[in-house]
C-alpha cells in the first residue's frame, strides 16, 4: 500500500463502513436502534452520568433522551436512580445484564483487535493512538456542528 492521501481516504471510508455495520449488528443483538445503542454506550462508559450530559454529548433533545432512557431501562440495560449528591437529579448506570450481553457479542472483535495490537511496537502504537485521538476529535466536532445545523434548518 502506498502512503498517498487517496489511499488514506479509501482506508478511512472502509473503516467507517465496517464500524457502522458492526455497530448496526451489535445494536440488533441488543434489540435497540442505532441511537439507543450510542446512548447506551455513553452510559456504559460513564457510570452515574446524568441525562443532561447525554443531551450535550448527543445533541438530542431532552425529550428524545428521556424516551431513549425509558426504553433502555425497560429493556433492563440501564438503572436509573436518584443522585445521592442532589436528589432532584437522576443518575444512569449500565446494568450487569447489559455488560453480559455486550461482552458476549463483542468478544470475537476484541480478540481480533488484541491480535492486531500485539503485532505493533510502541512507536507504531503511539502513531495509531495519535491518529485515532485526532480522528475522534474531528468526528465529534463535525457531528456536533451538523447536529446544530440540522436543528437550525
Amino acid at each position: 500500500m502506498t502512503s498517498s492521501k487517496t489511499d488514506g481516504a479509501a482506508l478511512g471510508h472502509e473503516l467507517s463502513l465496517w464500524v457502522v455495520l458492526f455497530h448496526e449488528q451489535l445494536a440488533a443483538r441488543l434489540q435497540v436502534n442505532a441511537t439507543e445503542h450510542k446512548v447506551l454506550g455513553i452510559i456504559g462508559r460513564t457510570p452515574g452520568t446524568h441525562p443532561a450530559r447525554l443531551v450535550v454529548e448527543t445533541g438530542l433533545s431532552n425529550a428524545a433522551i428521556t424516551k431513549i432512557v425509558d426504553r433502555l431501562v425497560g429493556l433492563g440495560y440501564v438503572d436509573r436512580a436518584r443522585d445521592p449528591a442532589d436528589g432532584r437529579r437522576v443518575v444512569l448506570t449500565a446494568t450487569a445484564e447489559h455488560r453480559r450481553v455486550l461482552a458476549g457479542a463483542m468478544a470475537p472483535m476484541l480478540e481480533g483487535m488484541d491480535k492486531v495490537v500485539a503485532g505493533l511496537d510502541e512507536v507504531e502504537l503511539a502513531a495509531v493512538g495519535r491518529w485515532l485521538t485526532g480522528t475522534v476529535s474531528v468526528m465529534r466536532d463535525a457531528t456536533l456542528a451538523l447536529s446544530e445545523e440540522n436543528r437550525d434548518s
